[in-house]
């Protein structure tokens, strides 16, 4: 009888130690059925598979600087802490959604536009949270917004809209909101190990997140140098062509300024976006704010002659898109965000006020912000925020 329960024992013993060490080396994120990759995926119409969870991405510009950046992603697949679907008592939550500035690409963790903004709210003890989709649009924003804001119910949602994510097509309305799906916490962890592999793919070792280039090199076909490379050689300086070939530097910034002149001087294609973003925020008890994030070229002309290098034959020397004619954008939103009164930040003024001083924000062949950049967003963001907060209290 003994021998039977020392047998017993030790199987419970073996087991729970088994189960202990499992859920430690392999952490299980608390919604099952949330994944980057499904953002991804209807952006790029399938083809987002890469963008899979729990990983460390790495971004690099070297005509820039020396510095390589890797953003270490949660279990969800974003750049953020791990989040929790319950919110801590008495702490207001905040959701910021956007493409690569949201996510803060070139820069550090903490000095991401969600980080800048929590810590410039520490007296009112906000928790930020980071949605941010690199090269993504509107059409994985609101789809994004549609699945986050019922299941984190944050207090306030950041519709952070940049220059480029408007002219190209009318984005495409949700038809539908994410059904969250949680992992059982009895359910043994290599059981749901395996579930979740078979379902969603791989799970990373706790410690092992080798990094991945974000930007592959050629011969890879996501390469537009492996495919296009006869084309593309005669509008970009050679040297620079060669950086774009081993990706480091981004290989898709060719005539990437003409392109830009084209869409900001075109009407802003938002079709019901900003309708839909209001609903879905208001039906959750969220407060809705859009953001709009300018383009370098659309506050200075310091950039040019960098830009120009990737633009020799379509990008004549009368570009300037810091003309009236290219800000139509933010009025349009503007006008939209009145109409629905929606509180609208337009950074366009704060961000070309430093630039007039001289003081640079973005990279000068990368498109993207410093950490300076990303941080004065998000000081920025609070400060409009907060200070409409007291006018609409104290009117």
């Amino acid at each position: 009888m003994k021998k039977t329960i020392y047998i017993i024992l030790y199987i419970l013993a073996v087991f729970i130690f088994q189960e202990l060490t499992f859920r430690f080396c392999f952490p299980i994120r608390e919604v099952e059925n949330l994944d980057r990759v499904n953002y991804m995926k209807l952006y790029y119409d399938g083809r987002g598979s890469m963008h899979s969870r729990d990983r460390t991405w790495q971004w690099k510009s070297i005509p820039d600087t020396q510095a390589i950046f890797n953003h270490e992603m949660n279990l969800y697949g974003f750049r953020d802490k791990e989040w929790e679907v319950e919110k801590k008592p008495n702490q207001p939550r905040v959701l910021f959604i956007g493409d690569s500035f949201v996510e803060g690409i070139m820069a550090e963790y903490d000095e991401t536009i969600s980080e800048s903004f929590e810590k410039a709210s520490e007296e009112q003890n906000y928790e930020a949270l980071n949605g941010g989709l690199l090269g993504c649009g509107l059409d994985a924003y609101l789809q994004l917004a549609a699945d986050m804001i019922p299941v984190y119910k944050p207090d306030v949602v950041f519709l952070c809209i940049y220059a480029n994510d408007l002219g190209k097509k009318t984005p495409v309305i949700p038809e539908f909101y994410l059904e969250p799906e949680f992992y059982n916490p009895y359910t043994p962890r290599l059981v749901e190990i395996i579930k979740q592999i078979h379902t969603y793919g791989p799970i990373r070792f706790r410690w092992m997140k080798d990094p991945s280039p974000y930007l592959p090199a050629v011969p890879d076909p996501s390469n537009p140098w492996t495919t296009f490379g006869d084309t593309l050689a005669g509008h970009v300086e050679p040297q620079l062509a060669e950086e774009m070939k081993k990706a480091n530097i981004n290989p898709f910034l060719t005539n990437a300024l003409s392109k830009e002149e084209k869409y900001l001087k075109s009407p802003p294609l938002l079709g019901d976006a900003i309708p839909f973003f209001d609903y879905t925020c208001k039906q959750f008890k969220a407060r809705p704010v859009v953001v709009y994030i300018p383009s370098r070229n659309q506050v200075t002309t310091h950039y040019l002659p960098y830009e120009k290098q990737f633009c020799l034959k379509n990008c004549p020397d009368s570009i300037n898109l810091t003309l009236p004619q290219y800000q139509i954008h933010q009025k349009v939103i503007r006008e939209q965000c009145q109409m629905l009164n929606i509180p609208f930040i337009d950074l366009t003024s704060t961000v070309k006020e430093k630039e007039d001083l001289g003081q640079h924000l973005y990279w000068n062949y990368d498109q993207h912000m410093r950490a300076k950049g990303y941080e004065l967003l998000g000081k920025s963001i609070w400060e409009q925020w907060s200070n409409h907060l007291t006018t609409v209290t104290n009117p």
